[in-house]
């Protein structure tokens, strides 16, 4: 279920202030530019800029914490926002957060540590480390073995690629059960399913299979290998694998919040999977190991690897396909000519983000207490740093843009069709014009030329038909793509614009003939129906949510998500009755969706 609030009047009045704990020679004014500089993807010369704190607000992200460094020093570290907005405490640069998928090069670099201890090797078989469990073994895993250099380069073919962790009061599996996939663990068995070696795909499970090998060639807990051979040497003092949290750090702990601003349920998940998911820490912290791997990779600092080791952290081993490239443990992107390696991380309630230049000494590390929209803010406050602190090659030229007659805009205005279920619709507000496809949120378009236009929150260009051609297409152009929209008629309508327009029965028929002659049309694909289901869900539209639920069911008829997001459809709308017969469905298919067991239980003790 989608909820939605406005937060407090104390509250907000705490998001706007903020809480400043930076090295006592840290430069004010810097710290200031920095904070009041965020800024778009697209620059545009002379273009706004914003604060923090407004953009905090605009996205709805409760807390933020910083790090910057350069000359491989921390320069400041500086918290905004509160650690719960139920309690309203501040976040300050001591305030810890769970650091999702960033664990993930923490724990590499520990299990790098062991190979120069002869406990591990890179391309032997991982079977012959593990003691208290082994890989499945398959064709795949004959024709080529599961080594640790596959799994830290998520190489190995392996299942899983994250984990949604446990909220306080669940069952919490051991590391074997979740690698089984057994009760009381919530993800499949994680498997080989690809051969190994042939092909990118991301996978926390193969990351959970290196945290149990590392537990057993060293006879330790996780936990301790990490504090010992990582944490301690480096100086994060803060940072801990530990899912317990003592009084003390509990105390310092943020508590997680969801899109909506509500703190999740039990304020925090627990993560087994540990090295994946599971290290809560700062980001003062997360750039000490930032900058202890770029200093061990240029040979000026040893503390946990050798120079040569280090160096496979941070030097490309293949493409992935997202358009950056993977090393072992991080990722690496390019700007400009120059080399920038980090990673994200999202658990529930959290997402953070840790990037540093491979040469020169140079990032930061900032994380946030919201699973919402924080993404989009953590870029623009990287953004303001890098032009702050001169980042080579990060920041795009900015671009000049023009003013064009309101009679020159009105040439392009109209809706074009993107996809099957996808309309580009074009306006003109006043002196400008805005832009909005299906399921996105209007945009401004600032022209370059009379006929070609820019839109500031990412990199795409749209190329309008030449004067009286209204029959032509706009095409579009981004990095990933290059896209024809043809103009549609006016009495000619997508299935998502008639699902808005009430006329339900005709999108359903629409979406049926989309699948009828392209069953792999994205349009029809299950998360994307589930999706706009949700979204019609959380405007009230329940008579379009639910037809979009329900024909996931027609579609994907042996999904156990379907019946549950119908059910919740149902139950929205009133229908208790519905509601039951399809969360019975959706925990036959699946018994272990805990979630849905519990609502189920509700539903089934009204009267």
């Amino acid at each position: 279920m989608i909820h939605r609030r406005i937060l407090s009047v104390a509250v907000f009045l705490i998001l706007f202030s903020t809480s400043l704990v930076a090295q006592p020679d840290a430069d004010q004014s810097r710290i200031a530019r920095v904070e009041n500089g965020l800024v778009t993807p697209v620059l545009v010369k002379g273009g706004k800029t914003w604060n923090i704190l407004e953009r905090m607000k605009f996205y709805n992200v409760p807390g933020v914490s910083v790090a910057v460094f350069s000359d491989n020093r921390i320069q400041w570290a500086k918290g905004y926002g509160v650690m719960d907005v139920d309690t309203g405490l501040p976040v300050t640069d001591r305030t810890l957060f769970v650091a999702g998928s960033v664990s993930k090069p923490v724990a590499v670099m520990g299990a790098l540590r062991l190979v120069e201890e002869k406990k591990l090797s890179l391309d032997r078989n991982i079977n012959e480390y593990l003691t208290s469990w082994k890989l499945l073994d398959n064709d795949l895993t004959k024709k080529a073995p599961v080594t640790l250099r596959l799994i830290v380069s998520h190489n190995a073919g392996m299942t899983i690629h994250g984990f949604p962790g446990y909220a306080q009061g669940e069952a919490v599996p051991t590391v074997v059960q979740i690698l089984d996939g057994v009760a009381p663990a919530n993800t499949e068995p994680i498997r080989v399913d690809l051969e190994p070696g042939t092909r990118w795909r991301y996978s926390g499970g193969g990351i959970t299979i290196m945290q149990l090998a590392m537990a057993d060639v060293s006879g330790r807990p996780f936990t301790e290998i990490m504090r010992d051979k990582v944490l301690g040497p480096i100086g994060m003092t803060s940072s801990s694998y530990e899912q317990s949290l003592s009084p003390e750090r509990l105390a310092l702990a943020a508590s997680g919040h969801d899109g909506s601003g509500h703190v999740i349920a039990g304020k925090r998940h627990i993560y087994p999977e540990m090295a994946a998911a599971g290290l809560w820490t700062t980001p003062t912290d997360l750039a000490k190991f930032a900058i202890e791997a770029g200093l061990s990779a240029r040979g000026a600092s040893n503390k946990v690897l050798s120079t040569a080791m280090a160096k496979l952290m941070v030097t490309p081993r293949m493409a992935t396909t997202e358009g950056d490239s993977m090393a072992l443990g991080f990722f690496v992107e390019t700007h400009g000519t120059l080399a920038y390696y980090g990673h994200g991380g999202a658990d529930a309630g959290f997402i953070c983000m840790l990037i540093a230049q491979r040469e020169g000494g140079y990032g930061a590390a900032i994380m946030t207490n919201s699973d919402g929209r924080p993404m989009p803010l953590i870029r623009e406050i990287l953004r303001s740093i890098a032009g702050e602190y001169g980042w080579d090659g990060y920041l795009p030229a900015p671009v000049e843009v023009i003013t064009l007659n309101p009679a020159v805009l009105d040439k392009s205005t109209g809706r074009y069709r993107l996809g099957s279920d996808n309309v580009l619709t074009v306006r003109r507000d006043g002196d400008h014009l805005t832009a909005r496809e299906s399921v996105e949120e209007e945009f401004q378009l600032l022209a370059v030329t009379p006929s070609e236009f820019i839109r500031t929150d990412r990199d795409t260009r749209y190329s309008f038909p030449p004067e009286g051609d209204r029959a032509a297409s706009v095409v579009v152009r981004s990095p990933d793509r290059t896209a024809s929209a043809q103009r549609m008629h006016n009495i000619l309508f997508a299935p998502i614009e008639q699902l808005r327009l009430g006329q339900i029965d005709d999108a359903v028929e629409g979406y049926r003939s989309i699948r009828k002659g392209n069953p792999q049309d994205d349009a029809v694909n299950e998360n994307r129906l589930n999706n706009l289901g949700y979204r019609f869900l959380g405007e009230k539209l329940y008579d379009a949510a639910i037809a979009l639920f329900a024909l996931n069911v027609e579609f994907y008829p042996a999904s156990w998500n379907v019946y549950d997001s119908l059910g919740e459809g149902y139950m929205n709308r009133g229908d208790r009755q519905l509601a039951i017969e399809n969360y019975e469905r959706s925990l036959k298919l699946n018994p272990k969706n805990a979630n849905g067991e519990k609502i189920l239980e509700k539903l089934k003790g009204m009267k």
